[in-house]
């Protein structure tokens, strides 16, 4: 997989290395159903969702440091999967299809080497092996279409492992410092849904990288004149 940005790892949130030591694979991911997501971050020892959380959560180490992470019963396009009330009304209980945790720092920032090892905090040893071999499909920009080719511009790198698929994105403040990055666990299934609602959007906004042409990036602090 591409290598996108560094940034050294820094102590904050409860994501530390303690946790990667103790925390065991996961046993909760896109697939499975909502009790079982929901039974899995209440016993996380980094997540510790109150019974009220449910699906979402949201962690302050400090104001200037915080996390949030989410369960959704969708995929990460719209038009994936059935209605909610389809998924209601069946008889088999709601399954996640997707999982996002954001970080945000204020004072270290964010870079794609802290939100790998997130990952890995999170799902365990297995999961992160897949995100590591997983091959780059798409790059884009999430973000406004008129922030693109400005240090403004958020940058999201799709990628597929044998396992699942996964989306990491860095978000720029206005000067270009990331404060902010996200990675979302999807099922492979969602995958086809995803990329045609981005090849839509690319149409209409000429805003779509291809990731297999253009300077390789090097695991750099600077996000500037580099790609996902």
């Amino acid at each position: 997989m591409n290598k996108l940005l560094h940034i050294g790892l820094q102590v904050g949130f409860t994501l530390t290395s303690v946790w990667i030591a103790l925390t065991p694979a996961a046993s909760a991911l896109p697939g499975q159903s909502v009790d079982e997501a929901e039974a899995w971050m209440q016993a996380h020892p980094t997540l510790r969702a109150a019974p009220n959380e449910r699906l979402s959560l949201r962690r302050n180490d400090t104001p200037s440091r915080r996390y949030t992470f989410h369960a959704s019963i969708y995929g990460p396009a719209s038009e994936a999967g059935s209605s909610l009330l389809e998924r209601r009304m069946s008889e088999q209980p709601m399954m996640v299809r997707s999982e996002k945790f954001t970080l945000v720092d204020l004072i270290s920032g964010v870079g794609i080497e802290r939100l790998e090892d997130a990952l890995r905090t999170l799902y365990g040893a297995e999961v992160y092996a897949d995100y590591r071999r997983s091959q780059s499909i798409l790059v884009y920009s999430p973000g406004r279409a008129e922030d693109r080719g400005t240090q403004r511009a958020s940058r999201a790198q799709v990628s597929e492992g044998e396992l699942y698929a996964y989306i990491v994105e860095v978000i720029p403040d206005p000067d270009g410092t990331i404060h902010t990055g996200t990675v979302s666990v999807l099922l492979k299934e969602d995958l086809p849904a995803l990329r045609t609602a981005l090849r839509s959007r690319e149409i209409e906004r000429r805003e779509f990288e291809d990731p297999t042409s253009g300077p390789s990036v090097e695991r750099s602090g600077n996000i500037q004149n580099s790609r996902l």
